[in-house]
């Protein structure tokens, strides 16, 4: 909870205006509100089938992105871009070339995200791409030189805070030595191989 409210008031405290558009960015707030439902929804959902229904996470990945291609698919032909699509790779070979390192980019992260949900959840998936936001709009801020506001500066506090104090006490449980760290849980099996 800390680490998405952290987040909410890093993205919302800062300066959201367009340099280049003067338009209103309500319609912008309203499309990234519902990415991060739907967002938060898929992980959910793939947590879900992980546990109830068993599934592999290459099963899962196999029918989403049949899915996917069979939308992108059905998009194409029903506005009429199907043939310019066609002909654009046509006429340019390193189109497809560059598709493959693309969807290869996406299924290698793809595997880890799926992976990441079937060993850890949907919760610290949720907490990973979070900080993964905002380290990428801190480059961003430190590469284009803009301006970081104090409340953004305590959402990034509240962040970090939180997941330190999350992986200090997983450190610190001592009922399950595996999560100890290395030398702390080596040792333990040690003392335990001795005793027996």
């Amino acid at each position: 909870m800390a680490v998405t409210l952290g987040c909410t008031e890093f993205l919302l405290t800062g300066p959201t205006a367009s340099k280049v558009d003067t338009g209103s960015s309500f319609k912008g707030f309203l499309y990234l509100a519902g990415f991060l439902l739907l967002d938060g929804l898929t992980s959910t959902f793939q947590e879900k089938l992980f546990r109830e229904h068993n599934t592999t996470k290459y099963n899962q990945m196999m029918y989403i992105n049949l899915l996917s291609a069979c939308v992108s698919a059905v998009t194409l032909m029903c506005t009429g871009h199907m043939l310019p699509a066609i002909t654009f790779g046509i006429e340019h070979p390193r189109f497809f070339v560059d598709s493959a390192f693309l969807s290869g980019a996406a299924v290698a992260s793809q595997w880890c995200i799926y992976s990441q949900i079937k060993e850890f959840g949907a919760l610290v998936f949720a907490a990973t791409m979070n900080v993964r936001q905002v380290v990428s709009i801190l480059v961003s801020y430190l590469k284009y030189h803009n301006p970081v506001t104090g409340f953004q500066i305590i959402g990034f506090v509240a962040i970090f805070s939180a997941l330190f104090y999350k992986s200090l006490a997983s450190i610190l449980d001592s009922k399950n030595p595996e999560k100890k760290p290395l030398l702390i849980g080596e040792k333990k099996i040690m003392e335990d191989i001795e005793k027996k």
